[in-house]
């Protein structure tokens, strides 16, 4: 009794000062019960007591918190302990700054952590956990926490704590280079947040994705989500938001050669900063790269003047996690000085805590750095190695298959949210309806004189808006099919054009040199291009027609699956316009893709006649099927919709039978 009156008389003065009477009234009560009580109580008073230090105060202090745990322990009470060793590593990951301490605080817990039955507290105490490692730029470790957090989470049936291990995991992926699981994961985690209603968390995931989008040079779709999310941001006075977002829109100048927007951006982030409680947190960093963009502008008083106030606080500023910004502000000040010695000795020892940390973007940057710098002093060889090492991290990191696919999801994302509003506009559609079908029968039982003229013109009038309605919702769908498919196409010509030109000639000029290694990458870098037109646009089919551009298109799925397909295709190139081929041709193109995807068929069987009906197109698999009916209502499939689409604007037939183990057969009958 006495120790534990002891400790709350030495602890709670630091946590007490800051507060208002309330706070002190409350505290000071549940001092008292803790006092007044044992064992299994106390522990429920300190557990109270923790709580709201860690919820309604600062949280400047870990020490009450870190005894609430002991006693836990103590008494086999893993549910709490665990609880509460998640607010410890916080406390250290995000008030103290020492994710090392918050890093050693989860390693010492986790044994304990393993026995642990509770899934909530579990999933948070992992999504901490993997914080440190985060902070510390060991992604690794980080990612494989998240991903244990996500399966808690899951179990627990706890949605906001699965959707945030999926953003964090997300933004940390993006930083390893993984843009497009990254893409995807962000994504996931934006659904989520939406579907709560969470307006901080879809703050947080909009800035990930406009980090993930500047860092493949998206920089219109990250200023979009930026912007979107500043604007959510202001309203909810979420300054810590803020800072991040404007830092970003400043390294998203930055990269773009804009340095007065850079420095603006940075001012707007310093302002913001000035607003949070602790603003000491991002210091370092707003004035790190203040000093790096005035030495790039090369106004040297001012970053001169920028990095005399970083090193005011060398303790909190210079040292420990903010060593890396500090030597990076310092090279750049010095290569702009033109004290070129000093600017590679900070390079070097910057690329040596950009790799221990495994950020691919600073250790890119560095490498560049570097050859840079050693190219102003004249050492060509230096310079060559370094930016040799450059441009192989580039080219592996920023392959053009990984920018696709970041393209894909970036693309799936922005037709959701179009599809999330168009239900939504359906639904207001249908509560007018509702209202106005309310307000008619008032309407009838007021004028029953009138009831057959008003009955028929209300029945005329709802089936001429139903149809007026349907025909909208069928052109808009129509409109942006034609909308995708005429960008297809530009950018399908654009990369032929221009890329593709340049791509063949720099192919010549390094085979004229003898230069094999340049040579090969120039043939393979034209290659993957054409294979990325060919997808955008089946430039077959403008040179040899429809029935030679669907032969090829079965023979590359033939040479590319273990599918045996066999085929009959009659020529219908006279039969239909260039538009309706090309539905054709993206029709197949699907069926095709989702057969490899879902369909585990060992054959296939491809027949397009032209019969009395039209022009008929049968595609048959002995895959395991699928429950059509329940696809249908699920309204899940995005592909499954298109087809639909296409059909209609064809004009045509669309019949898919399939059952579970009975194969697919999709038929296709095309008037003439």
């Amino acid at each position: 009794m006495r120790f534990y009156k002891l400790l709350l008389i030495i602890l709670l003065p630091s946590v007490i000062f800051s507060q208002n009477q309330s706070e002190e009234k409350l505290i000071d009560q549940l001092n008292q019960k803790i006092e007044n009580s044992q064992r299994g109580e106390k522990l429920k008073w300190m557990d109270s007591l923790s709580n709201y230090i860690v919820r309604e105060t600062n949280f400047t202090s870990d020490s009450i918190v870190k005894e609430t745990v002991r006693v836990a322990l103590e008494l086999d009470s893993t549910r709490i302990a665990t609880s509460h060793t998640a607010n410890l590593i916080f406390y250290h990951n995000n008030r103290a700054g020492n994710a090392e301490e918050g890093k050693k605080v989860f390693l010492d817990y986790l044994e304990v952590a393993k026995s642990t039955s509770n899934h909530d507290e579990l999933a948070r105490y992992y999504i901490e956990g993997a914080d440190s490692f985060y902070f510390l730029s060991q992604y690794d470790p980080a990612i494989s926490y998240y991903v244990i957090a996500e399966d808690q989470a899951r179990k627990a049936g706890n949605l906001k704590l699965e959707a945030i291990a999926k953003l964090y995991r997300g933004g940390t992926l993006s930083f390893k280079g993984d843009f497009p699981e990254a893409s995807k994961l962000l994504q996931e985690a934006s659904r989520m947040f939406e579907l709560r209603k969470d307006t901080f968390n879809i703050i947080s995931a909009k800035n990930t994705l406009s980090i993930l989008y500047s860092q493949n040079a998206f920089f219109e779709e990250a200023k979009k989500e930026r912007d979107e999310a500043i604007t959510l941001a202001m309203d909810k006075k979420s300054y810590g938001h803020l800072i991040s977002f404007h830092h970003n829109a400043a390294t998203d100048a930055g990269k773009q050669k804009l340095a007065l927007e850079e420095i603006e951006s940075l001012n707007k982030a310093i302002a913001f900063n000035n607003m949070v409680e602790q603003p000491d947190v991002h210091i370092p960093r707003l004035y790190g790269s203040l000093i790096v963009a005035y030495s790039k502008s090369d106004s040297i008083e001012k970053a001169r003047e920028w990095l005399d106030k970083l090193e005011q606080n060398p303790e909190k500023y210079t040292e420990g996690s903010n060593r890396a910004t500090y030597i990076k502000s310092l090279k750049h000040y010095n290569f702009a000085k033109g004290d070129y010695n000093k600017a590679l000795s900070y390079g070097k020892e910057y690329l040596n805590l950009s790799r221990a940390g495994d950020r691919y973007e600073d250790i890119l940057n560095s490498e560049k750095f570097l050859a840079d710098t050693y190219g102003a002093i004249g050492n060509d060889a230096l310079a060559y190695r370094y930016f040799k090492s450059y441009s192989s991290l580039k080219d592996s990191i920023t392959n053009v298959q990984k920018v696709r696919a970041l393209s894909y999801y970036q693309t799936l994302y922005e037709t959701e949210k179009r599809d999330a509003k168009i239900a939504t506009q359906t639904k207001d559609i249908a509560l007018l309806d509702a209202k106005n079908e309310i307000k008619n029968q008032w309407l009838l039982f007021g004028g029953l004189g009138l009831l057959a003229i008003f009955g028929s013109i209300i029945l005329v009038r709802s089936r001429n808006a139903a149809r007026r309605r349907q025909e909208m919702q069928e052109d808009f769908s129509q409109g942006l099919i034609q909308a995708q498919e005429e960008e297809r196409t530009r950018v399908a010509r654009e990369l032929h054009d221009s890329v593709g030109q340049k791509l063949m000639l720099l192919t010549k000029r390094t085979r004229a040199q003898n230069d094999t290694e340049m040579s090969e990458l120039a043939d393979g870098t034209l290659g993957e291009l054409r294979n990325i037109a060919r997808g955008l646009h089946p430039a077959t089919m403008e040179r040899l027609g429809l029935t030679a551009a669907l032969e090829s298109l079965i023979n590359e799925v033939d040479a590319n699956t273990n599918i045996f397909f066999t085929h009959e295709i009659t020529n219908v190139d006279a039969l239909l316009s260039k538009d309706a081929s090309l539905h054709l041709y993206r029709i197949m193109q699907e069926v095709l893709s989702n057969m490899v995807k879902h369909s585990e068929a060992k054959a296939a069987s491809i027949t397009i006649t032209n019969g009395a009906a039209g022009i008929e197109a049968r595609i048959k698999d002995n895959g395991k099927g699928f429950e059509f009916s329940e696809k249908v209502k699920s309204g899940s499939s995005l592909g499954m919709k298109t087809l639909m689409e296409r059909a209609k604007i064809l004009k045509s037939k669309l019949k898919i039978s399939s059952a579970p183990d009975d194969g697919t057969t999709v038929l296709l009958v095309i008037p003439t």
